[in-house]
């Protein structure tokens, strides 16, 4: 008999004790331990293999998507997704059934515009994170308004103005990541940060920050420069630790206390892999879209390799699922994109590939809790026709209604 699918990655984690990874060298670098990982897992490489429950949208479906960027469910198993572009969340049973759209576009209660992110707040509500003016509406899951968070109170820039990205909830708080713009003379004075705060929208502990200006007498944009932890390249522990791909280059991930003490540097030996002609190619048009509402020339520059790192996921007992820039590439027939599993130290274990159908450089694949997993297919593609970007191709056939597919685990 197989087992029960909610105890497969707990299973997983079992079997890891049993059969405990090389310890990586450790390091202490201005007094943070900094664990260094070989290339190679101690334990190999094992496949997830997936079994489809339902699917949406696409060609066939009568369900249209605009852009879906996140994913989350609740103790029921509902799946409740977050459709950027038509500013709405779509619920759906756990067997596939439309419950629900909840959210509109607006500036009235519960309604909210281009919404970057979706979390469960600690009250159960959920918070969907807005991009511009940056802020967090609350919903019930009826779709009932439950308030506003707003990041720093009720003029928190005096003068300039919010951006959120990401965010996520704590036992008590929750942890944003955003960018503060002021303006100064002749430009712009920006600040990217990773924070946690209260339900209030008070800041507390500032994890990470990383400030830049823009002059507006000398547009410059070098793309490398602009790197931060958005999107999603951040996660939250067990308990309230806070996990940061804070290096562009480099495969490395700073963790920190609940009360932002670095505790530890997490590293792996790692090749960076250069960006792919169509990679570079979107790149550049999105770089072109962000400047067209620039005066005059924009300089800018653009890294020849991909960031190091794409994803951090935290497991329940503590370990730590990373998707690397070379987990999307160039896998194995039938594998979508691989993970690079560290345990609960930070000892890299083992690898783990996900079967299923997809592409790793053009759909997104979504852990949704620890026994589902959801495939958003062109994914890449909606956000890249969201934001203007336009890439030259010698295929003329429209891309394809974006489709999801909701995974069980099997193995």
């Amino acid at each position: 008999m197989k087992p029960r699918h909610g105890l497969v990655l707990a299973l997983l984690g079992l079997l890891a004790l049993c059969h405990p990874a090389t310890a990586g060298e450790v390091v202490s670098v201005d007094g943070v331990p900094h664990i260094k990982n070989p290339a190679e897992p101690a334990q190999g490489r094992e496949t997830l293999r997936l079994e489809e429950v339902w699917r949406a949208g696409g060609e066939d479906g009568e369900v249209f998507f605009g852009l879906i960027t996140q994913a989350v469910s609740d103790a029921a198993g509902n799946v409740y997704l977050l459709d950027t572009q038509l500013s709405e969340v779509r619920a759906f049973s756990p067997t596939g059934e439309e419950l629900a759209t909840l959210s509109r576009e607006g500036e009235g209660p519960g309604e909210v515009r281009s919404p970057a992110d979706l979390f469960f707040l600690p009250d159960s509500t959920l918070g969907l994170v807005q991009l511009f003016p940056g802020k967090i509406v609350r919903l019930d899951r009826d779709g009932n308004p439950a308030g506003t968070i707003t990041i720093g109170g009720a003029d928190p820039t005096q003068g300039g103005f919010s951006v959120l990205l990401d965010g996520r909830s704590r036992k008590d708080d929750i942890v944003i990541a955003g960018i503060h713009i002021g303006q100064v003379e002749g430009g712009q004075d920006r600040t990217s940060y990773l924070a946690s705060c209260t339900l209030e929208g008070e800041e507390q502990t500032r994890f990470l920050s990383k400030e830049s200006r823009l002059d507006f007498q000398n547009f410059e944009i070098n793309e490398e420069d602009q790197y931060f932890v958005y999107p999603r390249r951040w996660a939250i522990g067990p308990r309230g630790e806070v996990y940061a791909a804070s290096f562009r280059n480099r495969y490395a991930i700073e963790v920190f206390a609940p009360d932002g003490t670095p505790e530890r540097v997490i590293e792996r030996a790692f090749e960076q892999r250069p960006r792919t002609e169509k990679e570079m190619a979107r790149i550049e048009a999105a770089i072109d879209a962000q400047t067209r509402q620039f005066p005059g020339e924009v300089k800018t520059e653009i890294g020849k390799n991909e960031p190091a790192l794409t994803s951090i996921r935290v497991g329940p007992g503590g370990e730590i699922w990373v998707l690397s820039s070379r987990g999307t590439v160039d896998q194995p027939e039938g594998i979508m994109q691989t993970y690079d599993v560290f345990d609960a130290q930070g000892d890299f274990s083992r690898q783990v590939a996900v079967a299923c159908e997809g592409d790793g450089l053009e759909d997104g694949l979504f852990f949704i809790g620890d026994d589902r997993m959801l495939l958003v297919k062109g994914l890449v593609d909606a956000a890249m026709a969201m934001q203007g970007a336009t890439v030259e191709s010698e295929e003329d056939e429209e891309p394809a209604p974006m489709e999801v597919v909701y995974y069980r685990i099997a193995s």
